[in-house]
């Protein structure tokens, strides 16, 4: 029973990885079209997101049937639960990506060149966050986990740069207000990515440790 059990367990720490890497990808597909204005592009980032909806649907119910069919100990009933939480957070990154990649279509359909180079940076840092929290689950690494969390600052002074600047363009030039409020949105997006990956990161710490941390 408790071979089938770890069976079960590994198959679901290889399916969020699947899930995990799907959400890398659509992240750097959504960066590279914010760096190039590539409408293509945003549309791939669009049609990748279909994809998660699945994986979070089967993701879900193993660990359903994990909790209802075994009897797990409490070191198991913390992976699932965690991986319960995750799928959540990786399935919201996939969503806000899929909103970037329409924002970024409407801009280059109205003319408007690459997104401003605070907004890539912003998405590449959030992009690595995201990347290196998967990493920590999978790895079960702790301190990478809180190194993480760490990096949501720099985010979150991007995030505000980003967003006094486009105020300032707003309060200056009004025919620029539609356009500085679409680059705003994308950028809080971004914000929530990161913020997604700081609580993937601290579900991989809960894993080990089962502390909450947050």
């Amino acid at each position: 029973m408790r071979k089938t059990f770890d069976a079960e367990l590994q198959e679901l720490n290889a399916e969020m990885i699947d899930m995990a890497a799907a959400a890398e990808d659509i992240i750097d597909v959504v960066t590279a079209s914010l760096d190039s204005a590539d409408e293509e592009q945003a549309k791939s980032a669009m049609e990748m997101t279909k994809s998660m909806d699945q994986m979070e649907r089967d993701i879900e119910n193993r660990c359903l049937r994990l909790l209802l069919q075994q009897q797990p100990v409490a070191r198991d009933l913390r992976t699932i639960s965690a991986a319960l939480k995750m799928v959540t957070d990786l399935q919201r990154i996939g969503d806000q990506c899929a909103n970037i990649a329409e924002l970024s279509i409407l801009l280059q359909r109205q003319g408007s060149a690459r997104a401003p180079k605070d907004i890539r940076t912003m998405s590449q840092r959030a992009g690595v966050m995201v990347k290196r929290a998967i990493a920590a689950y999978a790895n079960r690494d702790v301190d990478a986990a809180r190194d993480v969390v760490k990096l949501d600052d720099e985010v979150d002074r991007l995030f505000q740069t980003i967003k006094n600047e486009l105020i300032e363009l707003i309060v200056d030039n009004r025919e620029q207000a539609d356009h500085a409020i679409d680059l705003i949105i994308i950028a809080k997006y971004l914000e929530r990515i990161a913020d997604h990956a700081v609580n993937i990161a601290q579900w991989a710490i809960y894993c080990v440790t089962g502390e909450l941390v947050g």
